[in-house]
């Protein structure tokens, strides 16, 4: 069950409140708190949709789909930028306004969550909260960005039936005079190779390694992948960067998220001095 619906979300996102009654509720509030730390030109938006649904009669099967996210205010040029590059970062659209393509993307989530309920659902199945389906998705704005940029944490956790859920945690960075986003490839460039051959050794070095098999055997990591570096998988900070690894990416799901940092003052010389202006 849970390859299937997470291969669906995955194609969903890169094409990106239990209520017993079943209704959506959607609610957007002035979001004052972690963005105002980050951001004195921009403001951001709270936006949620959240649901419960029961698929048949019963308590079983059902699903809850909870999104709360932010978003930029106003139609700044920076806003608008920001907020068609969250539109595919969160949801996977990149031609509806956001909020639209919000609730698109939960509506598809919905059809598709019902659909394999009723296909799977076994009334004399021993383990029947496997037929609680749960979605929940947050994307707030870091507190500790550097000056200039603003820097955001998409955050999913969900359940689609067998032994665990799935996790998985991603970043975008803008700049905020412009609302475009700083890349990977215009960030470290050339330098991309040496920048990863750090994380390794910082990811080595802090679970007390001396080397890659090392590691391996003590704790499975780099036993299903290798270190990268993407788009969404840096997040840049007043006086780091931090490197994130979902679970399955380089290590087993029992080793959870793996993370690395690496200061600026690491990092001279390999990616830009003035990329906050």
């Amino acid at each position: 069950m849970r390859n299937r619906l997470s291969l669906f979300i995955a194609a969903l996102l890169l094409a990106s409140c239990w209520g017993r009654n079943g209704n959506n509720n959607r609610e957007q509030t002035v979001e004052n708190g972690d963005s105002a730390n980050q951001t004195k030109e921009l403001t951001f938006k709270k936006s949620r949709i959240c649901k419960k649904v029961k698929v048949m009669d019963g308590e079983l099967p059902n699903y809850s789909i909870n999104i709360e996210v932010r978003y930029a205010d106003g139609e700044s040029e920076a806003a608008n930028n920001i907020n068609r590059q969250l539109g595919t970062f969160l949801f996977g659209n990149t031609t509806m306004p956001f909020e639209k393509a919000k609730e698109q993307f939960a509506d598809s989530l919905s059809k598709e969550y019902e659909k394999e309920l009723r296909e799977l659902y076994d009334p004399d199945y021993e383990y029947m909260d496997t037929y609680a389906y749960e979605y929940n998705q947050t994307g707030r704005l870091a507190d500790n960005a550097p000056e200039g940029v603003v820097a955001y944490i998409s955050r999913i956790e969900m359940y689609t039936g067998g032994a665990h859920g799935g996790a998985m945690e991603s970043y975008i960075n803008f700049r905020k005079k412009t609302g475009k986003v700083i890349t990977c490839e215009e960030f470290f460039g050339k330098n991309r190779e040496a920048v990863m051959k750090m994380i390794k050794e910082r990811i080595i070095r802090e679970n007390e390694c001396k080397t890659e098999n090392e590691l391996i055997e003590k704790r499975g990591i780099f036993s299903l992948g290798d270190v990268y570096i993407s788009d969404s998988n840096f997040l840049l900070e007043k006086d780091s960067i931090l490197f994130c690894y979902n679970p399955y990416d380089i290590a087993p799901w029992s080793e959870g998220f793996t993370f690395a940092r690496l200061s600026y003052g690491e990092l001279k010389g390999l990616i830009p001095a003035d990329f906050n202006k």
